[in-house]
């Protein structure tokens, strides 16, 4: 393809971004007994199955003939939030949807006809839409105010589950997790115990953990694809190539253009430096879901590919991006979306390490134990030449025993870096033995 034609193309996804972002002002209404309920907006990406979109369209109309027939019954609330949520994680457009679910949660939480179950299930609705806008600490309070009312909900111990990775209360989300499990094994609960069970180190109980959630449920469903995706990443990430090459596609099959798939097959060519290829299926998940880290992945497929210049002006776009969907947030937003951590990474990208730091600050101080906000704090340091205080957060993120590859790798630069040549280079050595591709830009790495 000649490089005009392919900055064209570029140049359309970067503007379906500007649009997608942008949605967020449009709030369409339907009013009901004086009450403004958001509509489904109209779609304009292949996003989700057409079993889906008739599943949300008659959750939604359903919905709203019930309250025009009984405004009085908080029921119908509850299931326009479970189909806001749903095709807010179908269309990946989470700031209007999680306002509108939260908009519908409150009129249910404020009725006087409510009864204690609805408002429990309100609440764990909550948690996940303050989740989804990475509002950890309000989503850890929304989810232990629902356990005051019931104990024996698989959901609110998931919700609690995410909060406590999210906030870095590790041992607590394995006791979460546990009664999850206790509580009804399913697609939900195997996936948590598989994101523990990796975050512990141990990889072959995260990878079952991980089968058995996407065996329990239906093929092509987003949630079962999404688990097989998770899946083949697991075996990615243990330098398996070819077993996540499958699963990706398997899939792709049952899912036609599931943008975390297409992510996924990206990621497998990259690891085999197949940059080509790689940057083809990331733009065809841009194509159905333009999120702003899709983008900055094919900015580094770019650069690894060694067109640099193609690969800073992706960057500069997605840092532009980035800062033009938080400002056009609406004033009277219930919750913004909490992108600290992703303008963090879009300047470190960038290599404007005190922005970078700046906003990684922000992040790590909304959540001091959690292990990505440390080592992305350690990194930034290590950047910018302070090797004892990369050290001291780069500590923080080995406390669970991990087995990140490029965790450990990174580590191990940094504490060589400090003086701790011994265990640097052991660090590094067991990073390179679990998946020896690790991101190119970090290999690469020179101070």
């Amino acid at each position: 393809m000649k490089q005009s034609s392919s900055r064209a193309i570029f140049l359309t996804l970067i503007l379906a971004l500007g649009l997608y972002s942008c949605r967020n002002n449009q709030n369409p209404v339907t009013k009901v007994n004086g009450i403004s309920i958001p509509n489904i907006l109209p779609k304009d990406t292949s996003s989700g199955t057409a079993g889906e979109q008739l599943n949300i369209r008659t959750s939604f109309d359903k919905a709203i003939k019930d309250l025009q027939t009984n405004a009085e019954n908080p029921k119908p609330y509850l299931e326009l939030a479970a189909a806001y949520i749903l095709e807010g994680r179908i269309s990946g457009n989470g700031g209007y949807y999680s306002n509108a679910a939260l908009s519908v949660l409150d009129n249910l939480m404020k009725s006087e006809t409510s009864t204690a179950d609805q408002k429990f299930q309100a609440l764990s609705l909550k948690s996940a839409v303050l989740l989804n806008m990475h509002q950890f600490k309000e989503a850890y309070d929304a989810a232990n105010e629902g356990l005051k009312l019931a104990q024996y909900n698989a959901g609110i111990w998931g919700a609690l589950v995410d909060a406590d990775v999210e906030l870095g209360h590790y041992a607590d989300a394995v006791q979460a997790a546990d009664k999850m499990m206790s509580i009804r094994p399913d697609l939900r609960s195997y996936s948590r115990v598989s994101y523990l069970r990796q975050l512990y180190g141990d990889i072959p109980g995260a990878i079952s953990a991980m089968k058995m959630a996407t065996e329990s449920n239906v093929p092509s469903y987003e949630a079962t694809e999404w688990a097989r995706v998770q899946l083949a990443d697991l075996y990615l990430r243990s330098g398996n190539v070819d077993s996540a090459r499958l699963l990706y596609r398997y899939s792709l099959v049952y899912r036609p253009n599931y943008p975390q798939a297409e992510m996924g097959m990206a990621r497998a060519d990259a690891a085999q430096k197949q940059y080509d290829g790689a940057i083809e299926h990331a733009r065809k998940a841009i194509k159905t879901m333009p999120e702003a880290a899709f983008i900055a992945y094919m900015a580094d497929l770019y650069e690894w590919k060694g067109d640099t210049k193609k690969a800073a002006e992706v960057r500069a776009d997605v840092l532009r991006l980035l800062k033009e969907a938080a400002d056009n947030e609406p004033k009277d937003a219930l919750v913004k979306h909490n992108n600290a951590r992703e303008l963090a990474i879009a300047y470190l990208d960038s290599k404007d390490y005190e922005n970078a730091q700046r906003y990684a600050k922000i992040d790590y101080d909304m959540r001091p134990d959690n292990m990505d906000a440390n080592e992305l704090m350690a990194w930034i340091a290590y950047l910018k030449g302070d090797f004892a205080g990369a050290k001291s957060y780069a500590e923080k993120t080995l406390i669970t025993n991990t087995k990140n590859a490029t965790t450990l790798y990174k580590a191990g630069i940094i504490f060589a870096a400090a003086g701790d040549k011994q265990r640097g280079d052991s660090l590094q050595q067991k990073g390179l033995s679990i998946m020896p591709y690790i991101d190119p830009t970090i290999l690469n790495v020179k101070k």
